[in-house]
């Protein structure tokens, strides 16, 4: 059974979700609080649902940053902008879900986050990456084929020298790529490249192309 902590300010979104995830014998939600500095020790947690905006509507990126650092963070907002999204990536954060998506999503999500890996709503990776996609082509800075298959490379897991091998060129022209592509992008961690590989990427996954 996935423990999990729920973080928001507004008491009929914390009973909705404890409602919603209290009726999957998965999880047990063994904490409701309005402030992260109220929830009992955050290591104890598979996961944590936290709202972006606490308290005075200032984001809450700092608090998910702490929070990332000892458990996995889901970030459960009403916001739906991209950049919220990839400053709570960038924070640390696992996954972004909106407070819209259906019942069933919230228990993906947190099963996907608990297992170690990444989530966004669906709808939502289709408009960052759309996001994205503009700010490339404004800037005349899209991807190159190579720099895709690095990326999509780097998602599977690989470290630099395995995509370096995989695609046949140094080690160093990989680190040359994740860094045109970090800079393009204003990716920071490699918590952040991944995700937006895997959830950026056509088709929701960015699978290395075919040789």
């Amino acid at each position: 059974m996935l423990r999990v902590g729920i973080v928001d300010d507004h008491p009929v979104a914390r009973r909705g979700m404890a409602a919603v995830l209290g009726d999957d014998p998965d999880f047990e939600v063994v904490a409701s609080v309005a402030r992260t500095a109220d929830l009992p020790d955050p290591a104890s947690l598979d996961v944590v649902l936290c709202d972006l905006y606490l308290g005075e509507g200032r984001p809450s990126v700092p608090e998910v940053r702490d929070l990332a650092a000892r458990t996995h963070v889901l970030v459960v907002s009403a916001a739906s902008q991209p950049a919220d999204v990839l400053a709570c990536v960038a924070a640390g954060a696992a996954g972004y879900l909106t407070k819209d998506s259906e019942d069933e999503l919230f228990g993906e999500a947190v099963r996907t986050v608990a297992a170690g890996g990444f989530y966004v709503s669906p709808h939502l990776a289709d408009v960052v990456r759309s996001a994205a996609h503009s700010a490339e082509s404004r800037d005349g800075l899209l991807l190159t084929v190579r720099e895709e298959e690095a990326l999509g490379w780097i998602a599977k897991g690989l470290t630099h020298a395995q995509a370096a091998r995989r695609m046949g060129v140094a080690t160093s022209t990989v680190d040359t790529y994740i860094k045109r592509i970090r800079a393009r992008l204003s990716l920071g961690n490699k918590a952040e490249l991944v995700w937006f590989a895997r959830n950026l990427a056509e088709g929701g996954r960015a699978d290395p192309p075919a040789r």
